[in-house]
């Protein structure tokens, strides 16, 4: 049988917007990849993924990027669940009313500035420069992202309201995550086992990790992670962030494979 092992990045194995790993996430991973897959499953682009692990003596066998709208294979895309461009368009002319809307396409972040704060920070943390959206021309856009609005739950909810044939989430405070109604980060793990007996084993955070810590063989929350992953979890672990994921594969380790 095999065995899956899935970790969300931002929250989980690190503190948001962390360009690194820390010791205990790069032993996670390392102990993960004796017993089975890996798997990073981020709201991140590919290529900040990457970025975090590509110097490291790490094996990740697939990357769950975009929340799920970007599946690759040793880092060859698989497959793509873009955005419907009637979405797409709206945020084109709404672009205006909210200080930072980005695009994601496979292999480009568009944004609608690249002088505020929250945009000089997530491109710190992830090492990984954006064009304007001005620059953006027709590609299949496989998420959007609303940053740092005050009133993100009431946004949330018009968006969810008026916004047909995607999925729309809160993540890390003050991010609105809007992705095809097609994927989540379970259904892309789906994808990866369809066809085969697998055990999937997960380690989440936030909202963006509900389906996969729920539909999981054996989901695992941080200590950091949202009352509602908590109450859904198999194991809550007493820490936060990479030490959390590594004493979660430490009791799946002895529950599992002694």
């Amino acid at each position: 049988m095999k065995n899956i092992f899935v970790s969300d990045i931002d929250g989980t194995l690190t503190a948001s917007c962390n360009p690194f790993l820390d010791t205990y996430g790069i032993k996670a991973l390392q102990r993960a990849s004796k017993l089975g897959e890996v798997v990073l499953a981020s709201g991140r682009p590919f290529q900040g993924i990457i970025n975090m692990y590509s110097h490291k003596d790490l094996i990740i066998d697939y990357i769950v990027a975009l929340n799920g709208a970007h599946i690759l294979y040793k880092n060859k895309t698989l497959k793509t669940y873009p955005i419907p461009q009637d979405i797409v368009n709206y945020f084109l002319n709404v672009k205006h009313q909210y200080s930072n809307i980005w695009f994601y396409t496979k292999d480009t972040w568009y944004a609608s500035s690249l002088e505020t704060e929250v945009y000089r920070k997530e491109v710190k943390g992830v090492r990984h420069r954006a064009l304007t959206l001005s620059d953006y021309k027709s590609q299949e856009v496989l998420k959007i992202l609303v940053v740092g609005e005050k009133q993100i739950q009431d946004i949330t909810c018009d968006f969810n309201n008026n916004l047909k044939g995607v999925h729309i989430t809160a993540s890390s405070g003050s991010y609105i995550e809007i992705f095809s109604s097609k994927i989540n980060k379970y259904l892309a793990l789906q994808e990866i086992l369809k066809n085969t007996n697998g055990r999937i084993f997960s380690f989440g955070d936030s909202y963006n990790d509900l389906e996969m810590i729920g539909n999981s063989f054996y989901g695992c929350a941080v200590n950091n992670a949202e009352l509602p992953l908590k109450k859904i979890a198999n194991y809550i672990s007493s820490y936060k962030y990479g030490r959390g994921v590594y004493d979660s594969l430490n009791h799946i380790e002895k529950k599992f494979f002694n």
